[in-house]
């Protein structure tokens, strides 16, 4: 009976040590696949980041018959996602009804990203000011990248312009878009 008891306690410690066994080669797996770099020395300083600086203009005619947004400035890391947007100054000849005005400036929020081919518009353009009715998207454009100065064009010939926040029609709009390094 004895004998029996020590064989039985004895079947328990190894199926104990071997589930312990494996327990820790699949804990160290997983420290090893979420290691990728060593920890730095402490008190050494981060290296600084590269700078994302472009420069994004936004042309098109101000004073023609055709609504359209106009503008051009150095902007830092444009445009991620889920933000930060930049802050950038449009110039708009229209208003939120689609209705013909006298150019006019506005500081707002940016933001635009290309689909290529994921999606059945080429790219996205949004532009907003909180606390105002000034809140625009425009879907669209023909893309053209350059890979040598690194400078992307994108062509908006008579897109729609819609209202980010009811999704309303507002008019058609022509601009063109110029991004390249700062």
């Amino acid at each position: 009976m004895k004998k029996l008891l020590d064989l039985k306690l004895f079947g328990l410690v190894a199926i104990l040590i071997v589930a312990l066994v494996f327990i820790g080669v699949n804990f160290m797996e997983g420290q090893v696949q979420t290691q990728d770099k060593p920890p730095k020395p402490p008190g050494k300083p981060d290296k600084p980041g590269k700078s994302h600086t472009e420069w994004i203009e936004f042309i098109g005619d101000l004073l023609g018959d055709m609504p359209t947004l106009v503008g051009g400035q150095p902007v830092d890391d444009c445009c991620p996602n889920a933000g930060p947007f930049p802050e950038y100054t449009m110039w708009l000849n229209f208003d939120m009804e689609g209705n013909p005005v006298t150019p006019y400036s506005c500081d707002g929020q940016l933001f635009m990203n290309g689909f290529h081919h994921r999606m059945p518009w080429a790219y996205k353009v949004q532009f907003w000011k909180n606390g105002t009715d000034v809140a625009i998207e425009i879907r669209g454009g023909v893309e053209h990248y350059d890979k040598k100065t690194r400078v992307l064009t994108v062509i908006f010939t008579d897109e729609l312009c819609v209202d980010m926040v009811t999704g309303r029609p507002i008019t058609d709009v022509s601009f063109t878009i110029v991004r390249r390094p700062n």
